[in-house]
């Protein structure tokens, strides 16, 4: 007969520090190692049931501190100067949990701009940070969920990963899946070029 494997006090704690410790390096290929390094983003996919396209996730390094691209990102006022497309960012309310609700007006082909309502989520631990995102409405998306992952990486420096899935309202999205690769892609080299832009500020003096 096998013997059941047993888990001990000490093993079981030996297994969570593990997991505990497990960061966003862990979760990059290590073939794609070097691709960190050079700079370059990492992108991986994970199929979901019934979505017409996977979920994105993009990794980089940012040469800033954690805490400077949290700031970046959570400043709201300011977004519409680093990211393209967008025509502003207005937190429309802030909730008991600690979310926000944040309304983003963007500029678009044909329609010239739309607006769309999403609910962020925050979390820091130690100095590691994350926002997590979900829809609240929107003119041409049935749903879109994801977050934004920071941890330190080396010294002084940042490793962001960006996650989203957008379901558009429209079944014709066999052009669309390109173009969500594109603005995610958009989107962190933004974040990652205004960070480090601003990181000279943030050093101690």
């Amino acid at each position: 007969r096998g013997r059941m494997l047993r888990f001990t006090p000490v093993l079981l704690a030996m297994v969570w520090a593990l997991v505990a410790d497990a960061g966003l390096i862990d979760e990059v290929p290590s073939s794609e190692g070097r691709q960190l390094e050079a700079g370059r983003v990492v992108v991986k996919s994970k199929d979901i049931p019934k979505a017409p396209w996977p979920e994105l996730s993009l990794y980089q390094v940012v040469k800033a501190p954690p805490e400077v691209v949290w700031d970046l990102f959570t400043d709201y006022d300011s977004a519409a100067v680093y990211t393209p497309n967008l025509i502003s960012a207005k937190v429309i309310a802030e909730n008991p949990d600690g979310s926000k609700d944040v309304k983003f007006t963007v500029k678009v082909p044909i329609l010239q701009k739309i607006s769309y309502t999403v609910q962020n989520t925050y979390t820091k631990k130690g100095k590691s940070y994350e926002v997590d995102w979900k829809l609240l409405k929107s003119p041409l998306a049935k749903s879109s969920d994801g977050s934004l992952r920071i941890e330190p990486y080396g010294k002084g420096q940042t490793l962001m990963c960006y996650t989203n899935l957008c379901v558009p309202v429209t079944n014709l999205v066999a052009g669309l899946k390109n173009e969500a690769l594109k603005e995610a892609r958009n989107t962190v080299a933004a974040i990652t070029a205004e960070a480090e832009k601003r990181a000279p500020a943030a050093k101690p003096k």
